[in-house]
């Protein structure tokens, strides 16, 4: 099912569950301002699920066109085991394709100096010995090597942003969305005034968007729930310039987020077909750890009516 997030200006999930904690509000930030109006280039959206402490969750909406060099990893961890003949033997008769009789015939067949490197793999001699008779005979034992899977990777996503001023007030404009990123890094303490503990920061969702449809865009991966991991600032890379109030001319972001959670293969289907709209956060903006959470069946999607270029994201971004 298509997700449409301009509901009542907060993200709604695809099973129609809205995740926003109830008396909570939304905060709203988009650069270049025209954002608004340009209906035909794609963007993304970052959303930042701030927890309080006692109770309630407030969304921070952070929009940009979405940038060039999109890259997506996905990973996959593999080692490696020796078997050895032994266990190359226990293999087959775990798959089935040969009975322990097959086996002890096979071991019956053996030459002399097979039945000797059998015996060098399972019997615990000191390696010098058996370096010796390797020597000696010119024959090692096959160690059977095999690939083994280890686990699948927590992904990592980087996006960069260049941002201009033109006016005082995309000045500010930029130094909020600065100060936004750099802010949901850090650790709070949670309402403890010893610092003694620190709450997590905020969980995040990134969402490429069709702006105008209001649905994301199909053609890029999905990214599950993510924790902010990294801000880098350059201010003013290209040229020393600033405005009459100090504010620079230029500012340049570089983004790190890492997903919650390893996924599997489940999780990453159900993204693409719009079921994990949730992206494993829950109501009150906690990440989830169970992996592919069931969700209701989709409603079929209404056709979606054309929309006017003026007014349509009035109710969302002013």
């Amino acid at each position: 099912m298509a997700e449409n997030i301009y509901n009542n200006g907060g993200l709604v999930s695809s099973g129609g569950k809205s995740t926003q904690a109830a008396g909570a509000s939304n905060t709203i930030l988009k650069y270049p301002p025209e954002i608004v109006g340009d209906l035909e280039r794609p963007c993304v959206l970052f959303t930042a699920h701030e927890r309080f402490f006692g109770g309630g969750v407030k969304q921070h909406h952070v929009w940009f066109p979405a940038p060039g060099g999109i890259a997506f990893g996905d990973n996959a961890a593999y080692g490696s085991t020796d078997l050895g003949n032994s266990g190359a033997a226990a293999m087959k008769v775990l798959d089935g394709k040969q009975g322990l009789n097959s086996i002890a015939g096979q071991i019956k067949s053996l030459n002399k100096q097979q039945l000797v490197a059998l015996a060098k793999e399972n019997v615990p001699i000191p390696q010098k010995y058996k370096d010796v008779g390797a020597l000696a005979t010119q024959q090692v034992s096959n160690p059977n090597t095999n690939t083994t899977f280890t686990s699948n990777g927590v992904r990592n996503h980087s996006m960069d942003f260049t941002m201009i001023a033109r006016s005082e007030s995309e000045s500010e404009l930029i130094r909020q969305i600065h100060s936004k990123f750099r802010h949901f890094t850090y650790a709070s303490n949670g309402g403890d005034g010893n610092n003694i503990t620190l709450a997590y920061p905020p969980v995040w969702t990134i969402k490429f968007m069709n702006m105008d449809s209001g649905i994301e865009n199909k053609f890029i991966p999905r990214i599950y729930s993510c924790y902010l991991t990294g801000v880098n600032c350059t201010i003013n890379s290209t040229s020393n310039m600033y405005f009459k109030d100090n504010a620079p001319l230029e500012v340049q972001l570089a983004l790190t987020f890492t997903e919650t959670r390893a996924l599997n293969r489940a999780d990453i289907e159900q993204m693409e077909r719009d079921q994990l709209g949730d992206r494993g956060i829950d109501e009150n903006g906690q990440p989830s750890a169970t992996s592919a959470p069931a969700h209701p069946t989709p409603s079929p999607v209404k056709p979606i009516k054309p929309v006017k270029k003026k007014g349509f994201f009035e109710d969302l971004l002013t």
